[in-house]
């Protein structure tokens, strides 16, 4: 009778787990979650009571930075107080930027990710190179003030995170004020320039890289070295970030407004849409800094200048080279742009920026570099290249690879790579399609090197404009080497007369 009872009730609980698997599951999950919070709470208490005076050595430059700081300055510009180790000398920094938290105030795994990466980067940095680095935890995060929530910003949320893998807290920087990655810019430019760093190296996720590139690039002047630094997501999470964050583009253009990021003071910025120019120019400038190339008696290349920004901006940095300013007119929706840019050369009494009114074919390209193989040392081609008459996938390919061989370095734009329905206002659309083939700009720079045998070309995507159509365009950054190199500027005369055969302006 005993031994029936037990079975009974062995059979009892057997039914009842049976039916309630789910519940039982759920129950089991809370456990293993309320278990690894009330862990993680823990070990910040850890943390604080083990790292407790070296957070009061810093504790000006960690916690303080809040809202307003005490002489109530706002919050986007408070001050930056160097703390006890003022003694250090940084020579790097990274900043993390942030993103949103759990609704409970815990890190997600996006956030992870970035700090995870950011201490690879702060181990190798100075490990590696001997280098004293500051790491900047960026980001208010939009969420409100809750005592009961984990963390009150995604800077504190970082700062846990980055202290359990091996950062000193001497040299984390708890910037808990910026709402928006123009915010964070701005912060992080204020501070190295008190800390006097000039090498900083930007941390977020791969879907968020063209966004804080733009916002960076124009916001750090060109004389800081940046390098973007991508933590990997899925496919999945980049396809569904895609939308959100062309939104997002137009607003990092309202908050650089605000702040008069896209102004240059006391000039005024003409052209082609040219809130669009002083981004390029920082972007392009930068790369020009770091090459610190000779350029005396070397030829340059601005195609379709519209009005002159870039060519003067070239011109004027320059002074011993040549810069070729080609306004080549597709059709008569700007007639007035090389008058304009006339005007300008004029008034700056420049005489190294030839105007050549012409209209650009494909044609061109194939005798600068197949029958003349001439050389400039940097070219521009920004937002132009599909204006040029290229109707197959061989011609886009011919002319693109010739471009790029007539040039040691070029920046250039292309249509963004997409599908186009002929909705979206993109100039060619459908040939567009016909010369992508599905590809985006990395494939097709690698078909074109791989096809045309240029194994000494290389790339690398500087940063993106969003285009009045909605379309996001990358400014790409193109070099292109040989082993043995024969290429050289040609004679003025021979591009003027017998290249792009020049119309009657100023310059002779």
């Amino acid at each position: 009778m005993f031994h029936n009872k037990k079975s009974n009730a062995f059979n009892n609980v057997s039914t009842f787990a049976s039916k309630n698997k789910i519940r039982i599951l759920i129950v089991i999950v809370l456990v293993i979650y309320l278990l690894s919070f009330v862990s993680f709470k823990s070990n910040i208490e850890k943390s604080d009571n083990n790292n407790n005076n070296n957070k009061n050595k810093n504790h000006k430059e960690t916690l303080k930075c809040q809202d307003y700081d005490e002489n109530d300055n706002d919050k986007s510009t408070c001050n930056i107080g160097v703390g006890s180790d003022s003694d250090i000398q940084y020579d790097s920094a990274i900043v993390v930027l942030g993103y949103s938290l759990h609704p409970d105030g815990m890190p997600t795994q996006i956030l992870k990710e970035r700090v995870l990466l950011a201490c690879e980067y702060y181990s190798k940095l100075n490990n590696a190179e001997g280098s004293n680095t500051k790491i900047i935890l960026s980001g208010k995060g939009k969420q409100k003030s809750d005592p009961d929530k984990a963390f009150g910003s995604e800077a504190e949320a970082m700062n846990e995170i980055a202290l359990q893998n091996d950062v000193s807290p001497r040299d984390i920087l708890i910037e808990n004020n910026s709402s928006n990655t123009a915010e964070n810019a701005l912060f992080t430019l204020n501070y190295l320039e008190k800390i006097g760093v000039n090498r900083l190296f930007i941390v977020t996720s791969d879907f968020h890289v063209l966004r804080t590139q733009y916002i960076f690039q124009t916001i750090f002047p060109p004389t800081f070295d940046l390098v973007f630094v991508k933590a990997k997501t899925t496919l999945k999470i980049q396809e569904s970030m895609r939308s959100s964050e062309k939104i997002l583009f137009k607003n990092s253009k309202i908050d650089l407004e605000k702040l008069g990021a896209l102004e240059i003071p006391g000039e005024k910025i003409e052209g082609y849409h040219p809130y669009r120019n002083l981004p390029r120019w920082r972007m392009i400038e930068r790369e020009l800094n770091l090459d610190d190339r000779d350029v005396k008696d070397s030829k340059m290349a601005d195609y379709g200048s519209n009005q002159g920004f870039f060519s003067i901006q070239l011109a004027q940095k320059f002074p011993d080279a040549t810069v070729f300013s080609f306004e080549g007119e597709a059709m008569n929706e700007y007639k007035s742009a090389a008058s304009i840019h006339e005007g300008k050369i004029q008034d700056l009494g420049l005489k190294n920026n030839y105007l050549c009114k012409t209209r650009i074919l494909p044609s061109m390209f194939e005798q600068l570099s197949q029958q003349h193989h001439h050389l400039y040392e940097y070219q521009f081609c920004l937002s132009i290249f599909h204006w040029f008459d290229m109707k197959t996938q061989q011609d886009f390919e011919d002319t693109l690879s010739n471009h790029l061989m007539s040039s040691r370095t070029t920046f250039i734009e292309l249509p963004e790579a997409m599908l186009y329905k002929g909705r979206e206002g993109q100039h060619a659309w459908g040939r567009v399609n016909t010369w992508y083939q599905g590809r985006n700009e990395d494939e097709i720079l690698y078909d074109i090197r791989q096809k045309y045998n240029l194994p000494k070309m290389t790339w690398k995507t500087l940063g993106a404009i969003l285009h009045e159509n909605n379309t996001v365009r990358k400014l790409i950054r193109v070099d292109v080497n040989f082993e043995n190199d024969i290429r050289k500027p040609l004679q003025k005369s021979t591009l003027v007369d017998e290249i792009y055969n020049c119309g009657q302006l100023m310059h002779k």
